[in-house]
């Protein structure tokens, strides 16, 4: 892969997470596991996010590794994989503690 992928791929990611940080602003847990749609579109960035990520070259996570590549790729993966057993509040958790940083 080349610099520029890598480079619209972090793109990508970062606009996923402002989306993301913009659609859970002011919102609380109540609101979050009451609103489907909501819950739907954050999930949909998350899996966004967990996507480019795992198609980073190593060479980029190499030279991050303060980002913790598996486990945002890893929830892509249950996102996608194991959908049945995602957990709503965890979804909250991550989109507030770890998404806008």
């Amino acid at each position: 892969m080349s610099e520029r992928s890598d480079k619209v791929r972090l793109i990508d990611m970062l606009s996923a997470a402002e989306r993301v940080v913009r659609s859970m602003t002011g919102v609380n847990l109540e609101v979050f596991l009451a609103d489907d749609v909501l819950r739907d579109a954050i999930v949909y960035r998350l899996q966004t996010i967990g996507e480019a990520a795992y198609n980073l070259t190593d060479a980029l996570k190499n030279a991050h590794p303060e980002v913790d590549w598996f486990k945002i790729e890893g929830l892509r993966h249950r996102i996608v994989h194991d959908y049945r057993r995602i957990d709503d509040t965890q979804i909250y958790r991550i989109t507030n503690k770890y998404v806008p940083l």
